[in-house]
């Protein structure tokens, strides 16, 4: 009886820890701007970078909880951002209510 608690436990927490990670595997690879150049491209690492024409910023990612997302951009300071994201599609809405759609690239 004690193995059949202990395993129903285990799936529950997998279970939980597996939603909870779904949002930051979502937005893993490169995105361009729908209206532009820029790009950002997340790694499973924790890692992004964001490209503008020339100028390239290396930061990290982590998801404070399953819609946002803070994103530390060295000398840009950290962006808060509500993520909702697709296969294809990445929308990233900033604390002002500004939104930025980016498209997977291939």
């Amino acid at each position: 009886m004690k193995a059949v608690r202990l395993s129903i436990i285990v799936c529950c927490v997998l279970v939980l820890a597996s939603c909870s990670l779904k949002p930051a595997w979502d937005v893993v690879g490169k995105w361009q701007k729908v209206d532009g150049e820029e790009t950002l491209e997340f790694s499973r690492n924790g890692a992004v970078t964001m490209v503008s024409g020339a100028t390239t910023f290396t930061g990290t990612f982590r998801f404070t909880d399953a819609k946002h997302m803070e994103m530390n951009a060295g000398s840009l300071g950290i962006i808060v951002t509500q993520v909702t994201a697709s296969a294809n599609n990445l929308i990233l809405t900033d604390v002002n209510g500004k939104v930025t759609k980016f498209r997977k690239v291939k």
